[in-house]
């Protein structure tokens, strides 16, 4: 990465933990995600790459051009990556811009909170109870604002569209990651469920945080409110 006529912010400590325990150890490069421990018994490889650059000069520093130092200092700025992929990213920034090193960041993210920060239920009845709040909130926005066929509300529709900003995605996150890591407690017709779920978040988050309005959108599947209910 191209040298700063300043210098750098060093990151402090807790900043570091932050970054590797949200890589959990393996390069953030979803398409090579290696070990950064296993090269040696002594130290690990591991290094900071900065998404946009820590100077004003460098791999995809047009991108931030209105960050301060302390924001490209930030660790929210940084990924975690092994030697190779990071020579990668900063020799071909027109590959790698910087919306998708924040989607690699996003989804290493996403990864260790399904395998660490999501509990695994022994019972329907315990995975429901988790759910169930979910879904009611959900449920709840939805009678509230939810699109009526035939009827244009403007106050209805911007009702709408901060609640599913700021509840119902993130309700729908969490139910994806309780479903997933208890997968094994769902009928082979509740999986199937799941992953039209699964499809319908994702285009749900597309649409409203990514502005991909494209029409045909996989609706919500209603077996999703009854999910877990009652046992097999």
């Amino acid at each position: 990465m191209a040298a700063s006529s300043k210098k750098r912010i060093k990151l402090s400590q807790p900043a570091k933990d932050i970054l590797w325990s949200e890589s959990g150890g393996h390069c953030q490069n979803p398409g090579c995600r290696v070990d950064l421990h296993a090269f040696t018994d002594q130290v690990h490889v591991a290094e900071l790459a900065h998404i946009i650059p820590a100077s004003t000069k460098g791999p995809r520093a047009i991108e931030g051009a209105d960050l301060t130092e302390s924001e490209r200092a930030d660790p929210t700025n940084i990924l975690v990556l092994c030697p190779t992929c990071h020579t990668v990213i900063d020799k071909g920034p027109s590959q790698y811009p910087a919306e998708v090193l924040r989607r690699w960041k996003e989804r290493s993210q996403r990864a260790r909170a399904v395998a660490f920060g999501t509990p695994q239920f022994t019972s329907r009845a315990e995975a429901r109870a988790a759910i169930e709040p979910l879904l009611g909130a959900n449920r709840a926005v939805f009678q509230l604002y939810g699109p009526l066929d035939d009827v244009f509300d403007d106050t209805r529709a911007d009702q709408w569209r901060r609640h599913v900003a700021d509840t119902v995605i993130p309700n729908n996150r969490s139910l994806l990651h309780l479903l997933q890591s208890n997968r094994d407690l769902l009928t082979v017709t509740e999986k199937e469920t799941l992953d039209i779920f699964a499809i319908h978040a994702q285009q749900l988050e597309e649409r409203h945080l990514g502005e991909n309005w494209t029409p045909g959108s996989t609706r919500f599947p209603e077996a999703i409110n009854s999910i877990m209910k009652g046992d097999v």
